[in-house]
């Protein structure tokens, strides 16, 4: 990567333009490289206790690699973060939409400001029927390197992470997303 460094340096230091102006370009440029050139990084294989859902009982385990072959996607949330509850009921309807082609979908609750209780309740109240538990040690958030909320992670059939959407999607772009780790 060092020799590729330098030749992007190289050519990005003779544009017509200011040391700053070249400086974010030489950025933009690496970042863009590496992240086409690079394969998909592989998923923590983490285990969750799920809360009772229509699909799975209240403290049945579910572990990353137990879902190995399908397509997943993991949506990082907490009950009192507005984004979060916005994007819930596409969440459900994608998930419905996509459950018989194979896409697991599960939601980790980040715990803190909000309690087990209060996403169990969330939950209940949405009518979320894919599987959903707590994170309460924020072991999981931290093995999926997540900083903001709500974010979701797209794992492909070979448990490798696809992408990472930080904010809100909606349902057009969810079916775009999930389209991507059908294929």
């Amino acid at each position: 990567m060092y020799g590729l460094a330098a030749s992007v340096r190289y050519i990005v230091g003779g544009l017509p333009c200011g040391a700053s102006a070249r400086a974010i370009l030489l950025c933009i440029v690496l970042t863009l490289v590496m992240a086409c050139g690079s394969q998909n990084e592989a998923a923590p294989d983490v285990s969750l206790a799920l809360y009772g859902t229509e699909t799975r009982a209240d403290g049945e385990t579910l572990r990353i690699s137990d879902l190995e072959g399908k397509p997943i996607v993991m949506n990082f949330w907490f009950p009192s973060c507005p984004p979060c509850v916005a994007e819930m009921p596409d969440l459900e309807r994608v998930y419905q939409k996509h459950k018989a082609d194979g896409v697991e979908f599960i939601g980790v609750q980040l715990v803190g400001l909000d309690t087990v209780e209060d996403g169990k309740q969330f939950v209940n109240d949405m009518g979320i029927t894919y599987p959903v538990g707590a994170d309460e040690d924020g072991g999981i958030v931290q093995a999926y390197g997540i900083t903001g909320f709500p974010t979701t992670v797209f794992i492909d059939r070979n448990q490798g992470i696809a992408r990472k959407w930080s904010g809100v999607l909606n349902e057009e772009k969810l079916e775009e997303l999930v389209a991507e780790i059908l294929n």
